[in-house]
């Protein structure tokens, strides 16, 4: 109890006497292992990632280490250090693979790629990085409990990813290059679910077929639209306004 008073006390003047510059002259393993976690707990991340660096250099090869390398990407990423958070994450997925944290690095890599995301109509590379990532996550991780948060991630990819074959799609379509047109909004259809723009895409192709002279495929698609999806009122007049004219 003593022991723990006098730590207590040692924390309490290193934090009211240097701000948030822990010091740490003195302090065993886990007294700068319990310095480290209450830096992290209290969301001082800066300082957590200088704490529990000092931890990785000084006990190399410690039973938590794969906890360590985990707070230090979350961290990381909480200051936007984005490349240095995942190369902790990665760290833990390649040295620790049996961690009960690897499925949670494995996810937060993903996430993170995603938060560097771009305008879809210029760079993809982030978003296809964060593809990749989450579905080594569900390959590698399948009862892990961060599923239901990865299938809302990747329905988020998905969604992107399908807006963006219906941009390049839509692109062709007014320059009459409907083949290539096609290829796109149907990869924009049948890869990657039941996306937010669905309607859309199956509009978009009904307008191609319509503007080839087929009628038949044109309102086949133009049907779907209007009993597959939820339409806004705009896009409901629209479709009824066109399939009146076919």
């Amino acid at each position: 109890m003593i022991k723990y008073y006098a730590f207590a006390l040692l924390i309490l003047i290193a934090v009211t006497s240097c701000g948030k510059s822990y010091n740490t002259r003195g302090l065993d393993h886990e007294q700068l292992e319990q310095l480290a976690d209450t830096a992290f707990l209290d969301e001082d991340f800066n300082d957590a990632s200088k704490l529990y660096t000092e931890l990785m250099f000084a006990y190399p090869g410690a039973a938590k280490t794969d906890l360590y390398l985990y707070r230090l990407g979350v961290s990381e990423a909480a200051m936007r250090y984005w490349a240095d958070a995942l190369f902790y994450f990665n760290r833990v997925q390649s040295e620790y693979s049996r961690s009960t944290l690897a499925d949670d690095c494995s996810f937060q890599s993903a996430r993170i790629w995603w938060l560097q995301r771009h305008d879809y109509r210029k760079d993809l590379t982030p978003i296809m990085n964060a593809r990749t990532q989450l579905i080594s996550f569900f390959e590698k991780y399948p009862g892990s409990s961060l599923i239901e948060e990865a299938t809302v991630l990747s329905d988020s990819i998905n969604n992107v990813l399908s807006m963006r074959a219906l941009f390049v799609g839509q692109f062709y379509a007014r320059r009459n290059k409907y083949d290539a047109s096609l290829l796109y909004l149907r990869e924009a259809l049948n890869d990657y679910g039941d996306t937010e723009c669905k309607a859309e895409v199956l509009m978009a192709i009904g307008s191609v077929y319509a503007s080839r002279g087929n009628e038949y495929s044109a309102r086949r698609f133009y049907q779907k639209a209007l009993d597959e999806c939820e339409l806004n009122e705009e896009q409901l007049i629209e479709l009824q306004s066109i399939l009146e004219e076919l």
